[in-house]
């Protein structure tokens, strides 16, 4: 079974097949990451972890590696990270915590 490193190269491999079959939609979603991400009153790092705890909610496994991937990155820790995902499992109930087991065990291994 491949790893979390595995899974997010997989994922930035099919996101950039499906860039280059069709630019302009990847382009503008792209664009509206880069909003949503923009400097604020939220730290960067907050926002990949509300992004998370959506994925965990939703059940996303490749949102939940890449989003997981960019809170490590903009300086999350553990102990933040396990309190949004305490959140995320109160509001998604027993699927939410098999999807906040896999977002843990990424952060681990990322």
């Amino acid at each position: 079974m491949a790893g979390a490193k595995e899974k997010l190269a997989a994922m930035n491999a099919r996101a950039m097949a499906l860039y280059k079959a069709d630019g302009k939609t990847m382009t503008a979603f792209r664009g509206l990451m880069q909003a949503a991400n923009r400097e604020g009153k939220v730290s960067h790092a907050m926002k990949e972890m509300i992004a998370t705890a959506v994925a965990v909610g939703r059940g996303c496994e490749d949102c939940i590696v890449f989003h997981t991937s960019e809170a490590k990155a903009h300086g999350a820790t553990r102990e933040e990270f396990l309190e949004v995902l305490a959140v995320a499992i109160e509001m998604s109930g027993g699927p939410g915590t098999v999807y906040a087991a896999k977002a843990l065990a990424a952060f681990d291994e990322l």
